[in-house]
């Protein structure tokens, strides 16, 4: 995984090794923890506190400290549309100067992110902000459940040109820890599908 350590942690160094991270980072200190070791290749249920396996729910406590100027937006909005949806957009055409996407992947919300067009902090409302789903999907991915995500891209003529997360989506096998999860994450949703072979959340 690629960061962008002084967008997501504040340390300016290419390469920080864990006492700097920690004496840096404008993160919590479990976040700055977190980072390093998913960094180092370390699987989320193998990160231990007070030798019990960090739960999801300890993960997404808080949110980075982070402030949105700290941000700035790639406007390369070609190279943006062809990582969401494989093709370039022809903006004079499109309704709004928004459009829609859905079934963006974990590797694609990084690649986003990586790059600067999506911010780890933006939020749709009251939805978890791109960082928390983000972390949320690589975690579930380590375990063997596939999570996408739906959202909208803003058009690069709007001032407020960016990319936004406001849902999130599994098909297949649902267990009750994976409900159980899902729904410590998601808190109260706009829109919320629980199936046994689906589920579904939606923030308007």
């Amino acid at each position: 995984m690629l960061i962008d350590c002084k967008i997501m942690t504040g340390v300016i160094y290419n390469c920080p090794n864990l006492s700097e991270c920690l004496r840096n980072t404008r993160l919590n200190r479990m976040q700055a923890l977190l980072l390093y070791f998913l960094n180092k290749g370390v699987k989320p249920e193998d990160i231990k506190v007070d030798g019990k396996p960090l739960q999801v729910s300890e993960i997404l406590t808080q949110l980075s400290s982070l402030n949105p100027s700290d941000f700035t937006c790639n406007r390369d909005y070609q190279t943006r549309d062809n990582i969401v949806f494989e093709t370039s957009l022809q903006w004079e055409e499109v309704c709004g100067g928004a459009k829609n996407f859905y079934n963006l992947t974990v590797e694609q919300l990084q690649q986003l992110v990586d790059l600067g067009f999506a911010s780890p902090i933006e939020r749709q409302n009251f939805s978890p902000a791109i960082c928390e789903f983000l972390t949320f999907g690589r975690i579930q991915k380590d375990r063997g459940f596939i999570f996408t995500f739906e959202g909208y891209v803003i058009s690069p003529f709007r001032e407020d040109y960016r990319v936004s997360i406001d849902g999130i989506v599994f098909n297949g096998i649902v267990s009750q820890e994976l409900i159980d999860d899902f729904q410590a994450f998601i808190t109260s949703p706009d829109e919320l599908d629980i199936k046994h072979n689906y589920l579904r959340a939606w923030w308007d």
